[in-house]
């Protein structure tokens, strides 16, 4: 196991900075995921960590030392590719045996270590087929278990799962999480989609522009997001004007739409300050017109199946966003009632 730090990496295309003096701590056998939109950093972050793309400044540590000058053959990682990057004329076993041939690893050493990898993967049955015989979810698992062949310090994941449909994917994750843990190896896991990082992760480090804008753990991430551009892109959020009317202990009561609400203290929200609230869909509940909370009228209905998406357009104005279980049935145009636990509001930052 390896621990990596970062420390003010940056790169740049051009004038472009694509990653901008980002730094972060990944302890040995975490998993980490960079997780943010196209364009933001995080693959140009993985490939400078892996020595694929030269870094323009700072530092990238393996166990203190720094290998931001190391090249890529050298640094002992192993990377997975969205399109698997396998050899199509190589046969699974001998697509892991490569990078033991390259790395001069002994015939018999050889043979142990892909009948043990094949074996954690699931597919020693499939040793002899090639490539083009394979699913795109065993295809996959090939592609982990030639990374792990080599034992490397620290496993390197781009975006792995986007090509396989919403069913495998579901069940990589999974499996890609269990197998990390069964090994203890670092791994840094870039992706784009936020189910992914918050099911397999340790941390999960939110990027927009180059830059890091939250990290922490998956329900610190989703449960009190730092800013409006973290709540978000990490699912869906309701936003809600509001004035800090007092504060109490760490506690701000803030006047708004659903009354005087408490949030969580922070250290900008001063009386009389205009703030955002978030508010997360899910924590809402429907009632009929005339109960408790905030009165309004279904806009909109979308059934998913496990749940029902709802907009609501308040009395005031604000449309609401509310998930409920699809026991609970109102029909566009119904009059509704709002209503929000008092534990569900969180101060998100200035008002927009």
């Amino acid at each position: 196991m390896t621990q990596v730090s970062i420390e003010g990496l940056t790169k740049v295309f051009g004038k472009l900075p694509a990653v901008d003096g980002i730094s972060m701590r990944i302890e040995d056998g975490e998993f980490i995921s960079l997780l943010g939109p196209s364009g933001c950093g995080k693959t140009t972050t993985l490939k400078m960590i892996a020595g694929f793309v030269d870094a323009t400044g700072g530092a990238i540590r393996f166990d203190g030392a720094d290998v931001v000058d190391t090249p890529a053959e050298k640094r002992d990682i192993g990377m997975v590719f969205q399109n698997y990057a396998l050899f199509p004329h190589m046969s699974v076993s001998q697509n892991l045996a490569f990078g033991l041939e390259m790395r001069k690893v002994p015939k018999a050493r050889m043979k142990e270590r892909i009948a043990a990898v094949l074996e954690m993967v699931q597919l020693a049955h499939l040793a002899d087929r090639y490539p083009s015989q394979l699913s795109g979810g065993q295809q996959q698992r090939v592609a982990l278990a030639r990374a792990l062949v080599i034992e490397p310090r620290i496993l390197l994941l781009d975006e792995p799962l986007a090509n396989l449909d919403a069913k495998l994917r579901e069940e990589m994750r999974v499996f890609i999480r269990e197998l990390q843990r069964r090994v203890g190896i670092t791994t840094v896991y870039v992706t784009h989609d936020q189910a992914e990082a918050m099911t397999m992760s340790d941390r999960v480090v939110v990027m927009f522009g180059g830059r890091i804008a939250q990290m922490g753990a998956p329900a610190d991430i989703y449960q009190r997001p730092e800013n409006i551009e973290v709540a978000q892109f990490v699912g869906q959020v309701n936003l809600i004007d509001g004035q800090v009317a007092r504060l109490e202990g760490d506690k701000a009561h803030v006047a708004c739409v659903f009354g005087e609400v408490e949030a969580p203290h922070r250290d900008m929200a001063g009386p009389g300050t205009a703030v955002t609230l978030g508010l997360r869909p899910e924590a809402l509940s429907l009632g009929p017109a005339g109960a408790a909370g905030a009165a309004g009228a279904v806009t909109a209905r979308y059934y998913s199946g496990s749940l029902i998406d709802y907009r609501v357009a308040l009395a005031t104005g604000e449309t609401m966003h509310v998930q409920t279980f699809p026991d609970v049935r109102f029909e566009e145009g119904d009059a509704v009632t709002v209503h929000a636990p008092a534990d569900a509001f969180w101060l998100i930052g200035a008002a927009r």
